[in-house]
């Protein structure tokens, strides 16, 4: 499916206390559900960098929740609340987090890029967080000890780069534009850094112009603006190894908008794009069948597949994780709209070899 096609296709209420810099006082949370439903296990001790903290983490269905204040006061990350559009917001730039919330639950964000697949819960009046968010996205990493149940909490070792969210916020008559992009500092190959960042660059000024020709061609008979919108968010930034996701979404008319994502994973060696066939082919020349069994059984497993899968082409949507390689699908492409981005992420075991690590 080509990128034209694809843009145009494409209560519970409780106080929580927090003293922070920028709001000191109770606001009230909507949080989704009743807390009284939610399956919670005895506390879990959390240590940072080895020192035993005052405070508990929970297990609810299956997932370690740390409390939002573990993050302010242990991991020194700044906390704000915004009381006009209920919104707390933890940690800064492109790591920033934050937690809207609404009659119908906690909307979630990074950086403006939605990852409500991850349940923030309001528990007796506090927020916490589903900690494979905090490791995914904000830079920490946990080593759990199932006999004494602890989970110890260490910064990542990432590449030594720095990463700004850069904005073209330029709305006319007829269309609303915000677009986030993000630009790439600090790597000691100058021809590598301006490598990454022409990418980057030449992303964002394909969808600006691809969204200009469409608003340029407004329906009258459209009574809402046109919109384009443009975010991203990082998914692995180690072993000399940048992943991020952009997702591009475009409303012009109709019931709804729709999203273009694209994962783009470089080299920070050379600088080079890197494709499936780069990163797998030398471990596991048949990752390819591996990956099309995994995938067929996931879409088959997923309500709203509709179109028959013929295997993963040369392009294949992906990104990287700590813990696999995130497979996606764009909207429509083999699922109904209602199905959003149907994503699968692949654990590397199941990929490669026996014994065989995917980084050094």
């Amino acid at each position: 499916m080509n990128k034209a096609m694809r843009w145009g296709a494409a209560a519970i209420v409780a106080g929580v206390l927090f003293t922070s810099a920028g709001y000191t006082g109770q606001a009230k949370v909507f949080a989704a559900g009743n807390t009284k439903n939610t399956v919670e296990q005895p506390g879990v001790i959390l240590e940072w960098k080895g020192t035993t903290l005052s405070q508990f983490g929970l297990i609810s269905n299956g997932n370690t929740l740390i409390p939002v204040t573990v993050l302010r006061d242990q991991l020194g990350l700044s906390l704000h609340y915004n009381p006009g559009t209920r919104t707390y917001s933890i940690g800064s730039g492109y790591r920033q987090l934050n937690m809207d919330l609404t009659e119908n639950g906690v909307n979630t964000n990074i950086n403006n890029f939605y990852v409500n697949e991850y349940e923030v819960k309001n528990i007796g009046g506090k927020l916490y967080v589903p900690f494979r968010l905090i490791s995914d996205y904000l830079g920490y990493q946990g080593m759990w000890n199932p006999s004494l149940k602890s989970l110890n909490i260490t910064p990542r070792v990432e590449n030594k780069l720095s990463i700004t969210t850069k904005m073209l916020d330029t709305p006319t008559k007829d269309a609303l534009f915000i677009v986030r992009y993000p630009t790439i500092s600090g790597l000691a190959d100058a021809k590598v850094e301006k490598s990454i960042n022409t990418a980057l660059d030449n992303l964002k000024n394909e969808f600006v112009e691809a969204s200009k020709e469409q608003a340029a061609k407004r329906d009258s008979s459209v009574e809402q603006a046109y919109q384009f919108f443009q975010n991203y968010i990082v998914s692995y930034n180690e072993n000399g190894v940048l992943s991020l996701v952009v997702d591009q979404y475009s409303y012009t008319g109709g019931a709804h908008g729709g999203t273009l994502r694209t994962g783009l994973t470089f080299s920070l060696e050379n600088g080079k794009l890197l494709s499936l066939d780069d990163l797998l082919k030398e471990k596991s020349p048949d990752y390819k069948e591996r990956l099309d069994k995994l995938v067929l059984k996931g879409l088959q497993n997923n309500g709203g597949y509709i179109s028959e899968f013929k295997g993963l082409g040369a392009d294949v949507n992906y990104y990287i994780k700590t813990e696999g390689i995130a497979l996606f699908f764009q909207q429509y492409e083999y699922t109904a709209y209602a199905a959003g981005i149907p994503t699968f992420v692949i654990p590397y075991h199941k990929v490669l070899p026996e014994g065989t690590r995917m980084f050094k």
